[in-house]
């Protein structure tokens, strides 16, 4: 055989396979031989697959498919930390719907969005709700340091207002009567002092409060302040920064509005009534942006704001309109020596209802109890009825559709408290309980993140909703 018929062999042979292969794939060679089944013969699938891949273009909503699958993934992730955010109303609407609503509202146009943070004594003297409003306000606007009542306990504690005041009987949710006086949202009530003449040409009065700003960034100016007081007889004014106003009381809760112009350093309110009065609190703020009520109560488990009537609760949220409640609670609950909370769990969904029903249209958090040391045997540890009133609160806000917050996880979880007081930075006082400053500051910037988190994931699904 000559050399030109040897190099051409091969070319002969893979042509003769190559038809044998293309005749074969024209009848069933789909058998079940011995066990084994054969496949049908098809040797041009592969390219017959990529032409049609060619002629047909893939659809757009592959890729947003993957996309979506990645942001799935993540959310997922997030959500199985404890230490994150979880919203137990998993339908089309979630509870933080409210308030992601009116975040996206207020980036279109000018409006208030309000949050009403109630707690214990861990947020006294504005502690964590000041550093969650600055971020707030840093992000979406607004200046001022929202509601401040007429008296308080750690008035000279706080640091985002100056405030004193004279001459009010105060009455509070703690106390075994009321004596007939309205509490207010705070779950305080201030009655000014009766006078038996009031000259509406004088300032003079021997009930007054008095609030200036401190030289800090949101919180420098009072643009708008709002008096917020409750229902009596005619004959009541207050002369704020020497103007006299008329009290017109027909409503559970009245607002008296005053606009500053471009902000004053100083609100001196001074009573001057002739029949009694119940007063609630005085509010800062711009004609938009963000703002954070705090709401703090000393011994508070939760239980007693129900004592704050639901006409109350309506009323004030006529006024100032909220879009997020906070629930911080439990402080005053734990005990080394409780294993059963179960009373608890009745106590606070009472609660948790009397707040829905008064703000119907604002999304609810519930925020679990931080860490708590106790002394045993010469050490501090975690109180061991912390971790079992933290599952419990979050079986409460299951319960109820509301989104949770575990503080402790957030902290670090058991021995967190020991080691907030005993590190190098220290972020909590001596009494292994409460967060000095810097332990405020860093739980209010996480909650900020937290819920900042949640706000991008809302966001994220309401994008990929209206795609499809």
């Amino acid at each position: 055989m000559n050399e030109k018929n040897r190099n051409s062999q091969p070319f002969v042979m893979v042509f003769c396979v190559t038809v044998i292969m293309i005749g074969l794939s024209q009848f069933s060679t789909e058998t079940n031989l011995f066990g084994y089944q054969t496949k049908k013969v098809s040797p041009l699938s592969d390219v017959i697959l990529i032409g049609e891949a060619k002629k047909v273009p893939l659809p757009h909503p592959i890729v947003n498919s993957a996309l979506k699958a990645k942001d799935s993934a993540a959310i997922a992730l997030r959500e199985i930390d404890p230490a994150n955010i979880v919203d137990f109303k998993k339908d089309s609407v979630t509870t933080l719907a409210y308030f992601f609503k009116a975040l996206n509202a207020l980036k279109k146009h000018k409006r208030k969005v309000r949050i009403g943070y109630f707690g214990d004594s861990m947020i006294e003297g504005d502690l964590i709700t000041q550093d969650v409003r600055g971020c707030l306000q840093d992000a979406f606007g607004g200046e001022g340091v929202g509601y401040v009542p007429i008296t308080s306990i750690v008035a000279g504690f706080r640091t985002s207002i100056i405030h004193s005041y004279e001459g009010w009987t105060t009455y509070n949710l703690l106390d075994e009567s009321t004596k007939g006086h309205l509490l207010g949202i705070s779950g305080y009530g201030f009655v000014p002092a009766v006078e038996k003449y009031v000259d509406s040409t004088s300032d003079k009065s021997a009930t007054w409060v008095k609030y200036t700003a401190v030289n800090r960034k949101h919180i420098n100016k009072f643009h708008e302040t709002k008096l917020l007081y409750g229902k009596g007889n005619d004959g009541n004014y207050v002369v704020i920064n020497g103007r006299h106003y008329k009290l017109n009381e027909k409503k559970q809760v009245n607002e008296l509005v005053i606009n500053n112009g471009t902000g004053c350093q100083c609100i001196n309110a001074k009573f001057q009534c002739k029949n009694p009065i119940d007063i609630f609190g005085f509010t800062m703020e711009s004609d938009s942006g963000v703002f954070v009520d705090n709401f703090s109560f000393r011994g508070n488990s939760g239980m007693p704001i129900t004592k704050v009537t639901q006409s109350v609760y309506s009323g004030t949220n006529d006024c100032l309109n909220y879009d997020l409640i906070i629930l911080e609670y439990g402080l005053n609950v734990v005990n080394p020596r409780v294993t059963d909370f179960s009373w608890y769990v009745k106590g606070m969904t009472n609660t948790i209802k009397h707040i829905q029903a008064s703000f119907p249209n604002a999304s609810i958090l519930l925020i679990s109890v931080g860490d708590k040391g106790y002394r045993k045997e010469g050490e501090y540890q975690t109180d061991p009825s912390v971790p079992i009133l933290v599952t419990t609160q979050k079986t409460i806000a299951e319960k109820n559709n509301l989104a949770f917050w575990s503080l402790y996880d957030a902290m670090g979880g058991n021995g967190a408290m020991v080691k907030w007081v005993e590190g190098d930075t220290v972020l909590a006082n001596k009494d292994y309980t409460h967060f000095n400053f810097k332990g405020a500051h860093k739980v209010g910037k996480l909650l900020f993140n937290k819920l900042m988190s949640e706000y991008s994931d809302y966001n994220k699904k309401e994008n990929r909703r209206h795609a499809d």
